[in-house]
């Protein structure tokens, strides 16, 4: 079977599984942009020649790009060892090779705006007191979540504000600010808190500790966004 064959039966293989889909336009484009640059045979293809398309493509197209090629040789050499019976046939991909990782996306900044509509939507002084913390606190899940009563320090007094006592990475202590209304929002969900023997600031349903990666549970939030919170529990309470 010639090379030009191999790509046909190995488009139409991927027209059946994938019948709804662009990836037989996409992995055939990658297929016919590799055997351009390599000449030689299907069963001559090494690993140093896929090395020498990875370098190439590196140098002129997005990581995403690339991993999404070596994906496509990957399956198409998948493909030719099955379709010919020769089990044995080896790969010359080597995904963790070939590869590489997507480079992490920093979050991006909600604007003012729209943090501004998710407050206005948040109602429960759970929730607000939480999301107060977070956005005027600057604190993480984990910090909220291991919050004690006892570590609010003193309150907002005139042009004083108040000061929380914050366990952060690596068990640091640090002391953070608060806004005289930030406070308020607080005390607010403080008073209506159930009386128990917990020091936690928050609670779950059963008045026992949240735990940073328990169940999520959507505040109230504009524009259909997903804004969540971990609750311990699969339904919100305030």
């Amino acid at each position: 079977m010639d090379r030009q064959e191999s790509i046909q039966r190995f488009e139409q293989y991927l027209k059946r599984r994938f019948p709804d889909r662009r990836t037989p336009i996409d992995y055939i484009s990658d297929i016919r942009q590799f055997a351009a640059q390599c000449s030689k045979s299907w069963r001559e293809v090494t690993l140093l020649d896929i090395d020498a398309f990875v370098d190439q493509q590196r140098a002129e197209h997005s990581q995403a790009t690339v991993q999404r090629r070596v994906a496509a040789l990957k399956s198409f050499f998948d493909f030719l060892a099955e379709d010919s019976g020769e089990l044995s046939w080896p790969n010359p991909v080597r995904f963790k090779r070939h590869g590489g990782k997507l480079p992490q996306r920093l979050p991006r900044d909600l604007s003012d705006e729209t943090v501004e509509r998710v407050w206005q939507a948040i109602s429960a002084p759970r929730d607000r007191a939480w999301f107060v913390l977070m956005w005027r606190g600057g604190l993480r899940v984990g910090e909220v979540v291991e919050l004690k009563v006892t570590d609010f320090l003193s309150p907002a007094q005139g042009d004083q504000p108040a000061r929380l006592r914050v366990l952060g990475k690596g068990r640091k202590e640090r002391i953070v600010l608060l806004t005289a209304e930030a406070e308020a929002v607080v005390q607010a969900w403080l008073a209506v808190r159930p009386t128990c023997d917990q020091p936690y600031v928050f609670l779950n349903e059963r008045g026992q500790p949240l735990k940073a990666n328990g169940q999520l549970h959507p505040f109230g939030c504009a524009e259909g966004r997903g804004c969540y919170m971990a609750t311990g529990s699969r339904s919100g309470w305030s």
